[in-house]
């Protein structure tokens, strides 16, 4: 099969990554690929997946960093959609792949911008749009509602959880639901219960995914705290993490981005990894790859974390907001069995798994595009 893979663009798809969303991106082009497939990336400069084909976009995604999607602060902006910076850099993306078309079988798209949806059309390859994040923008429900095939090539969306589809209805139709996967066997695995351990943060600094919330629980559990992951609210950053880094009352210590080998080192090695989201997490990839190695998670039960965690077996989801529970619940995390956190990614996220529900939905997506 010839897919085209089109990225978000307000970063590179090369490591450290921004978000989840680019980590899944890298992996399941590199998995396309070893499974035999031929691959063709359209992202930002300086995206680099090895064995990966490049296109050479020009997009620089410093010019596109005011876009970066803020899930608890959207703005409607006085300027059309169409007139901004982010919709004339998809425009130009689905003009080149329309010039190419005849080298691709389909288009898999992973941005999440009103343009990446909206243009979909103006190239005539059947588009399959992976939704990584919650239904959150009017303008971009609207440009979904257009995609039925009510002509020419199909355009079909999937996404990450059960609880992310939900949010999209009755707005728009949601086709498939395939979970994100790990490559767990390249992932450490510390599966014995050790003297002492740090608890761990890991990923994106921005208030939804609640690294305020994580060194308040870690302050009442009496436990230093290691946060790994990009700024991407660097307002929020200086607000509610640099006041408590680097004291000795708070124990709490910043590595900044890491690369992913590195964050799984860190996994590996936490007593538990904290996720107080404070929105409907899509899924929880980070979630998934600390119990990859072993190490249970407490969080919030909300979004798709309630269906990457298996509460009272691989950590404890805890009602929203509720710090004391969270803390308590950290004092209980090595009575939890860190064999059974790696075997629950085994059995229902690994990454082959992903790719294989990826190539089946192209295979029906290309079946329907012939009819």
């Amino acid at each position: 099969m010839r897919i085209a893979l089109l990225a978000p663009l307000v970063s590179p798809i090369a490591p450290p990554f921004l978000g989840g969303a680019q980590a899944i991106l890298y992996d399941l082009a590199r998995s396309l690929t070893d499974h035999g497939h031929d691959v063709t990336l359209y992202a930002a400069a300086g995206s680099d997946i090895p064995g990966v084909q490049m296109v050479s976009t020009g997009i620089d995604s410093a010019t596109l960093a005011g876009y970066q999607v803020q899930p608890q602060q959207l703005s409607r902006s006085t300027q059309r959609p169409e007139e901004t910076p982010m919709a004339r850099a998809f425009a130009h993306i689905y003009d080149l792949i329309a010039r190419n078309a005849a080298e691709y079988d389909l288009v898999h798209a992973h941005a999440w911008d009103w343009a990446a949806f909206a243009y979909a059309r103006r190239q005539p390859l059947p588009v399959v749009h992976t939704l990584h994040l919650p239904a959150l923008d009017p303008l971009i429900l609207d440009a979904l509602a257009s995609t039925a095939p009510a002509h020419g090539a199909p355009v079909r969306l999937v996404t990450v959880s059960r609880a992310c589809a939900a949010t999209y209805a009755p707005r728009a139709r949601i086709d498939a639901v395939i979970y994100d996967g790990v490559d767990v066997d390249r992932m450490p695995a510390n599966l014995i219960w050790g003297a002492t351990y740090y608890l761990l943060y890991a990923g994106r600094i921005s208030p939804e995914k609640g690294v305020f919330d994580a060194i308040r629980i870690a302050g009442r559990a009496k436990r230093p705290l290691v946060i790994a992951g990009p700024i991407y609210d660097q307002a929020y950053f200086d607000e509610r993490v640099t006041p408590y880094l680097d004291r000795a009352d708070t124990g709490v210590t910043y590595f900044g981005a890491v690369t992913r080998e590195r964050l799984w080192d860190l996994m590996a090695n936490a007593e538990a990894q904290l996720c107080p989201i404070q929105w409907d997490e899509p899924f929880g990839l980070t979630a998934c790859e600390a119990q990859a190695t072993g190490t249970p998670v407490i969080g919030y039960a909300r979004g798709g974390l309630r269906e990457v965690v298996d509460s009272g077996r691989t950590g404890w989801l805890v009602a929203p907001g509720q710090v004391d529970q969270a803390a308590e619940a950290v004092g209980q995390a090595q009575t939890l069995d860190r064999h059974a956190c790696r075997e629950w990614i085994e059995r229902r996220f690994r990454l082959d798994a992903m790719t294989e529900a990826y190539l089946r939905f192209y295979d029906e997506t290309l079946g329907m595009s012939r009819v």
